[in-house]
C-alpha cells in the first residue's frame, strides 16, 4: 500500500502521460510497460562514478568516501560525490531495484545487474596528454570505459566456459538487452570554465569534437550488441554554485533570468543541440535501437522555473560549502578545511535541509535534483523520441537505505 501511495505521488509530481479514472474519485496509474532490464552499463565522469575515480586515484578523489557525501544514502554512497543517489543510481533502482558498482570496485561489488564504468575526471574525448598532477582529472576517458566494456564480455564469456562460476554474473544474452546510460562531456567543459583557462568562444569550437566522442561511444556500444541506449545532455554550467562564485558577472546583463551566467550556458546550448541531431541521426542509421536522448538541461531549467514545486528553494546554492552567496569557497570545498581570512574554518558538515538545495557541493547536483530528472526520464518527460522511456518504474527503495 505505501508503494502504491508513493507512486501516485510520483506521478502527481511529475506529469502521467498516460493516466485513466475508473472510479471517480483517484487517477488510477494506466497500465505501463515495466521498466526492467536485466542489466544496467553506466559511462560518464563524477555525475556517474560510484568508486571508479577512487579506486584508480585514492589520494587524489579521497573526499569521495568521506564525510558528508552521501550523508542520504548511508549504504551505498561512499565514492560518490552527493549527499545520496545519483541520477544513475534512480535509474538503476527503477528499473532493477539494485544499484549497480563500479568496475574497478574490489569490495563488496555485486554484477549480477549490470556495471558502472564512469571515473571521475573523465572526459568524452580521448585524452592523448594526461599529467598525474592535475586535480581531478583522469586518462579513463570515455573511450577508454567503452574498450573496459569489451573487456568485460570477454571476461564474461570466459566465467561461462568454467564449470564453476563463483560469482552472480549477467547472462550473455542479457549484454543486448540492457540499458546503457552515457553521461559525458561535462569535465572537457567544467574543468577549463574552472581555473578560466577555456573561453565561452573555445568551448564552443570544441563542441564538435566533444559530441563526436559521445556519437562514437554510442555507435560502439551498438557494435558491441546495446539496442538500449540513453545519451544524456548537459545540465547549465552558468548556474553552478561554483562558476557563479568564481567568475561573477560585471554587469546583469551577463545574467539570464534566472541568475546563470550567460557565457558558460551559451556553448553549452550548442552542445547539446548538436548531440540532439547527432542522436536522432543515428536513429536512422540504426533503426533497430532505442536511441533515446535525456534532456537534463531541461529538466534542470524546469526545477528553476518551479522551484517551489519541487521544494528545491535553493536552486543555484551549494548545500555543502562555506560562505558568500552561493555558499561555495574553492579554499574550503565540501569535506575540507582551509583558511579564509587568516581563520581556519571546515565543510565538513551538510546543510540543515539538503533536500532543498540543487547544487551539493557547488559542483555536483544534489540528490534532490537527480530524483527529479531520473523521475522525469522514467515518465516519459524531458526525453526524445516522445515519450521515451514511459514505463511503470519500481520506487520501492528511492527512499531506503539499501
Amino acid at each position: 500500500m505505501a508503494h502504491q501511495v508513493l507512486l501516485m505521488q510520483m506521478m502527481s509530481m511529475f506529469g502521467c502521460a498516460r493516466c485513466s479514472s475508473d472510479d471517480g474519485n483517484s487517477n488510477i496509474i494506466a497500465t505501463l510497460p515495466n521498466c526492467s532490464y536485466p542489466s544496467v552499463y553506466a559511462f560518464g565522469d563524477s555525475m556517474t562514478d560510484t568508486g571508479n575515480g577512487i579506486a584508480g586515484f585514492p589520494d587524489e578523489f579521497i573526499s569521495s568516501e568521506s564525510d558528508p557525501n552521501g550523508i542520504l544514502f548511508p549504504q551505498h554512497a561512499a565514492d560518490r560525490y552527493c549527499d545520496g543517489r545519483l541520477l544513475i543510481d534512480f535509474l538503476a533502482f527503477g528499473v532493477r531495484r539494485r544499484p549497480i558498482y563500479a568496475y574497478l570496485r574490489a569490495f563488496a561489488g555485486d554484477f549480477t545487474y549490470g556495471v558502472n564504468f564512469a571515473t571521475s575526471g573523465s572526459t568524452a574525448r580521448n585524452v592523448s596528454t594526461w599529467d598525474a598532477t592535475a586535480k581531478f582529472s583522469t586518462p579513463f576517458s570515455l573511450n577508454f570505459q567503452i574498450q573496459w566494456l569489451r573487456r568485460y564480455k570477454v571476461r564474461l564469456q570466459f566465467y561461462y566456459t568454467q564449470t564453476r562460476v563463483n560469482q552472480s554474473l549477467p547472462s550473455l544474452d542479457a549484454l543486448n538487452s540492457s540499458l546503457y546510460v552515457v553521461y559525458s562531456g561535462f569535465q572537457d567543459y567544467m574543468s577549463g570554465f574552472y581555473d578560466d583557462s577555456l573561453t565561452s568562444q573555445q568551448a564552443s569550437a570544441n563542441v564538435p569534437s566533444v559530441v563526436q566522442a559521445i556519437v562514437a561511444a554510442v555507435q560502439r556500444i551498438y557494435d558491441f550488441g546495446g539496442r538500449d541506449i540513453l545519451v544524456v545532455n548537459l545540465p547549465p554550467l552558468g548556474c553552478l554554485p561554483a562558476l557563479l562564485t568564481l567568475h561573477p558577472g560585471n554587469s546583469s546583463l551577463e545574467y539570464d533570468e534566472y541568475g546563470c551566467l550567460k557565457k558558460y550556458n551559451q556553448p553549452i546550448e550548442w552542445h547539446n543541440s548538436f548531440l540532439r541531431s547527432s542522436i536522432a541521426a543515428l536513429r536512422t542509421t540504426y533503426p533497430d535501437a532505442n536511441l533515446y536522448y535525456g534532456n537534463l538541461n531541461a529538466a534542470f531549467y524546469d526545477i528553476l522555473k518551479n522551484s517551489t514545486h519541487y521544494g528545491i528553494l535553493h536552486p543555484l546554492s551549494a548545500c555543502c560549502g562555506h560562505g558568500g552567496v552561493y555558499n561555495y569557497n574553492k579554499v574550503v570545498t565540501c569535506g575540507h578545511m582551509g583558511t579564509v581570512e587568516g581563520m581556519v574554518v571546515a565543510a565538513n558538515s551538510s546543510c540543515p535541509n539538503p533536500t532543498a538545495y540543487g547544487s551539493w557541493d557547488g559542483i555536483h547536483p544534489s540528490q534532490a535534483v537527480n530524483r527529479v530528472v531520473a523521475t522525469a526520464f522514467l515518465n516519459g518527460r524531458h526525453i526524445e523520441p516522445d515519450g521515451g522511456l514511459n514505463c511503470s518504474p519500481d520506487y520501492s527503495n528511492w527512499y531506503t537505505p539499501n
